[in-house]
């Protein structure tokens, strides 16, 4: 769909109005999504004499193999595609249920176009790849980073950014697909990513000495920005600290922009646990993968509406809404620091467009 650029995709979100879908919230935070699967499904029960198929053996996945299954996916997800079927064999896990979620509201209301600018953006042949896996046929993952060249909906110029992507094969001989995407803040911001003696990446081992616990700490992020619990033994960066607060002011200041609304209400409903691996980087730390959904609700009152120039969602803009309700995914990648005193802080973080539901001004 030439969106996933991070937060600079055809439908993507600009970051103000992210910040604003993230708002501080004291209810919502305690949604916990259904996980891909590790491995093979467990096949049914059947006659004594039955036995499952056993997992076909490969090899480590070479330099080359992992960056052309990169290449393939990050190609197909950039396809201008409002099919769920498609999708579904592009797609899984908190990607394909964003996708998913798109294509519903692209379907509610009556299009199959994206907001402008419809450029196609540009992937830089260079692909940096570290790959997980046994040789028994299990599930393997790759982490891949490249530079794409996209445009955030309403903006006049293009710009390069470093993504960060995951890829997942459910067993040796299942397709790959892609999972995960977020944004690096810089294009020469490469994951740090340790690796063993075959080559793959150091996934898992012993987290006791890390500044959070990676099993953990996607839902004390959640709860540190949506609610006011706070920061739940977590000690924060400087930045995740800084937009937390801006959090607040956000509110207020949409609520002034929209003339005092008869409701505004933010929430999240936050993926307590980390999606994929806990990738272990060459100075002791950790990279945890998160996801949360974000919710505005706002309802204008006095028979009052808005329009939107520019938005994430196909169909949306020129009409005069009373009330609609926005959700945005935020996929976010926290570095956890060596050390129990270290800084939680984010590596890498993008905020797509999830769902829209509005209500039209009538009369």
């Amino acid at each position: 769909m030439n969106r996933f650029l991070g937060d600079l995709m055809r439908r993507s979100v600009p970051t103000a109005l992210a910040v604003l879908f993230a708002l501080a919230a004291t209810a919502g935070c305690g949604g916990q999504t259904t996980k891909a699967d590790a491995g093979p499904k467990t096949p049914a029960a059947g006659p004594a004499t039955s036995s499952p198929a056993a997992p076909v053996k490969a090899p480590p996945l070479t330099e080359e193999q992992a960056r052309g299954v990169v290449k393939d996916l990050a190609g197909k997800v950039e396809a201008d595609n409002f099919d769920a079927e498609y999708w579904k064999g592009v797609a899984e896990g908190p990607l394909l249920e964003q996708q998913l979620a798109v294509v519903e509201t692209s379907k509610k209301y009556g299009t199959e176009r994206q907001p402008g600018p419809a450029n196609t953006p540009r992937t830089d042949p260079a692909v940096h790849t570290w790959t997980t896996g046994q040789d028994d046929g299990s599930d393997r993952w790759i982490l891949g980073a490249h530079e794409v060249e996209g445009q955030t909906v309403g903006a006049a110029k293009k710009e390069t950014v470093l993504r960060w992507s995951l890829f997942h094969q459910q067993r040796t001989d299942a397709p790959w697909h892609a999972t995960f995407v977020a944004r690096a803040p810089e294009t020469t911001a490469l994951p740090q990513i340790a690796t063993g003696p075959d080559g793959r990446a150091v996934t898992g081992g012993d987290t006791a000495g890390l500044a959070a616990d990676p099993a953990t700490v996607c839902g004390s992020y959640g709860d540190y920005l949506h609610t006011d619990i706070g920061a739940g033994g977590v000690k924060w960066s400087k930045d995740v600290t800084e937009v937390r607060e801006a959090y607040a002011g956000g509110l207020e200041a949409e609520r002034k922009n929209l003339r005092n609304p008869a409701r505004l209400e933010a929430g999240a409903e936050v993926t307590r646990t980390p999606h994929g691996p806990v990738w272990r980087t060459t100075d002791g730390g950790a990279l945890v993968a998160c996801t949360a959904v974000s919710k505005l609700y706002t309802e204008l009152g006095g028979g009052r509406a808005t329009t939107f120039s520019s938005s994430g969602w196909a169909g949306t803009t020129g009409i005069p809404w009373a009330s609609y309700t926005q959700r945005l995914m935020a996929l976010t990648v926290l570095k956890v620091p060596a050390g129990g005193s270290g800084e939680v802080s984010v590596a890498a973080e993008s905020n797509l467009p999830y769902s829209f539901e509005g209500t039209r001004k009538t009369g």
